[in-house]
């Protein structure tokens, strides 16, 4: 029996990406995001979530490319990471993938060798689209880096009653 990967696919530039859907909890339309002093270099800032302060980051800039321009529209793909809930602003959504398995080039089969210690790619599946780039949750950030997400998030709503957010 053939395992199956359901992906969720999105576009930073013109390269096509890929999260596995498991972590993934909403994908919303850009709202206004509130800036965290200090928290600048690996936050964009956080926005209100169901009356949750939700950390976003422009996964376009983490990934060491120019800043996304937001829009009305920009999605923002809500997922887990290390038990934090951490918003992801991508350039767009394109399409929910089930592939086999069998058809995931891994990273070591491409990379030279030594690129592959921590790797923020899972593999590489070729669609009717193009190469997409599987990225691995639990590798987009640092430990550090979390630790910064999850501060951020307090930030806002210390001194706020109950810890929430109006909605």
């Amino acid at each position: 029996m053939v395992a199956f990967f359901n992906l969720l696919t999105f576009y930073i530039g013109e390269q096509l990406y890929a999260l596995a859907v498991e972590p993934v909890v909403q994908i919303v339309s850009m709202v206004t995001i509130t800036p965290i002093p200090q928290a600048s270099a690996i936050a964009k800032g956080i926005i209100n979530v169901h009356g949750e302060a939700v950390p976003v980051v422009d996964l376009c800039r983490h990934l060491g490319k120019s800043d996304t321009h937001f829009y009305y529209h920009t999605p923002i793909i809500l997922i887990n990471i290390k038990e934090h809930l951490v918003g992801l602003i991508v350039d767009s959504v394109s399409d929910m993938l089930s592939v086999p398995a069998t058809s995931i080039v891994h990273p070591s089969d491409i990379l030279p060798e030594g690129l592959c210690t921590a790797p923020l790619l899972i593999g590489l599946v070729y669609t009717p689209e193009g190469a997409v780039l599987m990225l691995n949750p639990d590798q987009l950030f640092q430990p550090d880096q979390v630790r910064m997400l999850a501060k951020a998030s307090e930030f806002l709503v210390e001194g706020v009653p109950s810890g929430k957010l109006a909605a």
